[in-house]
């Protein structure tokens, strides 16, 4: 394995990204900036600057042409991928926790937390209609605040995990209920991600496991047990395999050593739910984690501030996972 480490963020790493051709990666920091790069030699191509609080989270579009950003100074911000240009920038109201683009790219789907005036809650954003006045086409205010949402289906259906363990599915064409309920964790999830086909979703909770589901129903299918919280969860476009990144609290990170700490990746295989292998790096616990679209290259964002773009080497391709069914 041949690790790259990158260092364009002053403070820890809330999101990576990367886009659908997986030539460029996005990573956004509590420094209030959002660094883009070149995934095959870490090359900083330039940096996304405008908010004014902590970036909690990115996303890109299937054409790499727009990128959407939710941050901690209660702005949602829109910006042109190639020249940096601010697009828009509305004022939600309250601190945005998580972000994510459609499939066509033309709606973005927004958590807020509960502040004074206002209740926690998840809005679906027309990007072909804004402006700086902040004007969703769909607002559903929650009881528990959520820290993730996503599109789990095409431009139909939204998904959000909140602080109390609950997956909420909501379909945009009867939005009023949600569709379908789940309370797969103990603890609040950190992160949602969805596999490349839009078939699964895992879900990564501080209860120090890691959940697959199926993206239509929420049905719990696997469960990925860990000895720590697992802050970020990623599937494998390309083979049965589940990467889990997390670790000790940050809280704790400077009474830990990085053995106890347990901040390396590890791969699970989806089906048998073993660990199989791991590695290190990260001198932190891991926030966020992805594959890149072929599945060769894993992107990590650590508490440390740093980005690492791990190639996975032969040995880890020619891999196959002993079932243990004699001949």
């Amino acid at each position: 394995m041949k690790p790259l480490s990158l260092k364009g963020h002053g403070r820890p790493i809330t999101r990576v990204r990367i886009n659908q051709e997986g030539d460029i990666l996005f990573s956004s920091g509590k420094d209030k900036h959002i660094c883009v790069w070149y995934t095959e030699n870490g090359e900083r191509i330039g940096t996304y600057e405008g908010h004014t609080g902590v970036v909690w989270d990115v996303d890109v579009s299937w054409d790499t042409k727009t990128l959407v950003s939710a941050s901690g100074d209660q702005h949602m911000m829109v910006w042109d991928v190639e020249t940096g240009a601010q697009l828009n920038d509305s004022e939600v109201g309250s601190v945005v926790r998580s972000i994510g683009l459609s499939y066509s790219g033309n709606l973005a789907v927004l958590a807020t937390q509960k502040a004074i005036s206002n209740r926690a809650g998840v809005f679906v954003q027309d990007l072909r209609e804004f402006s700086k006045k902040f004007e969703p086409t769909l607002r559903i205010e929650i009881d528990q605040p959520s820290s993730t949402c996503l599109f789990s289906h095409l431009d139909d259906t939204i998904v959000l995990g909140t602080q109390n363990g609950q997956l909420h599915l909501y379909d945009l064409r009867q939005p009023n209920d949600a569709k379908d309920f789940s309370s797969p964790h103990n603890f609040p999830i950190n992160e949602l991600q969805k596999s490349g086909d839009e078939t699964f979703l895992i879900s990564s909770s501080k209860d120090k496991t890691a959940q697959l589901h199926d993206s239509r129903t929420l049905q719990q299918l696997k469960k990925y047990k860990s000895t720590r919280p697992v802050n970020s969860a990623a599937i494998s476009p390309t083979r049965d395999h589940i990467i889990l990144g997390g670790g000790e609290e940050s809280v704790n990170v400077t009474m830990t050593s990085t053995s106890s700490g347990q901040f390396e990746a590890k791969l699970y295989h989806m089906i048998f739910e073993e660990e199989f292998a791991r590695f290190k790096g990260h001198f932190g616990p891991i926030n966020s984690i992805t594959f890149d679209p072929i599945g060769d290259i894993v992107v990590s964002g650590g508490e440390d501030g740093y980005v690492r773009i791990q190639e996975l080497d032969q040995s880890y391709k020619d891999f196959e996972f002993d079932i243990g069914v004699n001949a």
